[in-house]
């Protein structure tokens, strides 16, 4: 294998891996411990580590599975584009959710029986359940909740994690819905019924846009509540992290669906982690 041959395979591995998705999903799973009174740094680490595993191996599953309708309306990926085999994605896929599986195991066994379910709900996704449309979306929106509360459960006080996975599910729900109109082509074809695909462009605009909105009115309730000891950090994060990338992202969807759904959807990874941010820092002195 020459270098430049070797170099456009790990391209290709980046892509379908996508590390920066993984790494929000371990933050995630980070944000869960510490929001919840988590302070051992070897526990943080395996849980983020866990975490981001198992979402690489999403990732790569979704792919393999999404390679009927990539083949229509992203050619460009690794799969369709022939630069990563079936075969490999599937190997890889095992390989990275054993792996994640094997170190939530090390953690604890409350901590294997979540990341378990969430890898059988990642599998279920892309092999049956994003063809279904709307309940696709509620699944990977809980996966995102469910990362969150992850991390919690072996932290002092778990419930704690609750307030920052309501919001993870919301922005993930949200983008889910607007991710429908980026994908419309390929998903009416291969019979995958989203919103977008069966009611229409309109539709799946307008309820993404509720769902972000509720997200923006809900977003100063950790300060108003008292959930955060530092609220001008949360605050700060909120504002410029999460409610600014939210408006502008529905804005555009609003005025051009089908020709800014894609930087639209790349918006909307901001929010996430900024929101994740925004607990972190709510916590500190």
């Amino acid at each position: 294998m020459t270098p430049r041959v070797g170099l456009k395979k790990v391209r290709a591995w980046v892509e379908i891996i996508r590390p920066g998705n993984s790494t929000v999903i371990g933050v995630g799973a980070l944000t869960g411990y510490f929001v919840s009174g988590g302070h051992d740094l070897l526990e943080a680490l395996l849980l983020t580590l866990s975490a981001a595993l198992i979402g690489a191996a999403g990732n790569v599953i979704n792919d393999y599975f999404d390679v009927g309708p990539d083949t229509v309306s992203k050619p460009w990926r690794p799969i369709p584009s022939g630069r990563i085999s079936l075969a490999e994605a599937r190997n890889a896929w095992a390989s990275l959710t054993l792996t994640g599986l094997a170190v939530a195991l090390f953690v604890s066994l409350k901590c294997f029986l979540v990341a378990l379910v969430a890898a059988l709900l990642l599998y279920a996704y892309s092999w049956r359940l994003k063809r279904l449309g709307l309940p696709g979306n509620v699944v990977i929106a809980f996966l995102s909740l469910l990362v969150i509360i992850y991390g919690g459960i072996v932290a002092p006080n778990p419930a704690y994690s609750l307030m920052p996975s309501i919001y993870a599910f919301l922005v993930i729900l949200g983008r889910e819905l607007y991710k429908g109109v980026e994908d419309v082509s390929g998903d009416s074809r291969y019979g995958i019924r989203t919103i977008a695909s069966s009611l229409g462009v309109g539709a799946a605009v307008l309820c993404g846009t509720v769902v972000l909105y509720m997200l923006v009115a809900i977003s100063p309730l950790p300060a108003i509540l008292g959930y955060c000891s530092n609220t001008a950090a949360y605050s700060v994060f909120a504002f410029l992290g999460v409610d600014v990338p939210v408006l502008i992202a529905s804005a555009m969807m609003l005025s051009n669906p089908v020709r800014n759904a894609w930087r639209a959807t790349r918006i909307l990874k901001l929010p996430l982690l900024a929101g994740l941010l925004a607990f972190i820092a709510g916590c500190l002195p």
